[in-house]
C-alpha cells in the first residue's frame, strides 16, 4: 500500500489566502466578544439592583494581600550566594 504525501507550499496563493482568512476570522471573533462584553458591562449595572456593601472584614482582604506582597517583594531571598563571575561574550 502506497502512502501519498501532501506537501503544503507556503508560497501557494491558496494557502496564504486561507491563513489570512483564518486570522481575520479569529480576530473578528475576538473583537465581537470584546464588544459584547463591553455592552454587557455598560448595560447590566443599569438593569440590576444595587448590591449592599460588603462586610468590613472582606474590605480588609485586598489591603492585607497588598501588604503581604510588598513585604515579600522587599525581603531578601534565602538562596545561597555562590559568587559566580559573570563574563560577557
Amino acid at each position: 500500500m502506497k502512502m501519498m504525501m501532501c506537501k503544503i507550499d507556503p508560497f501557494d496563493d491558496k494557502s496564504i489566502s486561507t491563513n489570512m482568512m483564518l486570522k481575520n476570522l479569529s480576530s473578528s471573533r475576538v473583537i465581537f466578544v470584546m464588544v459584547i462584553l463591553t455592552i454587557t458591562l455598560l448595560v447590566l449595572p443599569l438593569i440590576l439592583p444595587p448590591l449592599p456593601p460588603p462586610p468590613l472584614m472582606l474590605l480588609c482582604v485586598p489591603v492585607l494581600l497588598l501588604i503581604l506582597l510588598v513585604f515579600l517583594a522587599f525581603t531578601p531571598s534565602q538562596l545561597p550566594n555562590y559568587n559566580v563571575p559573570i563574563t560577557s561574550l
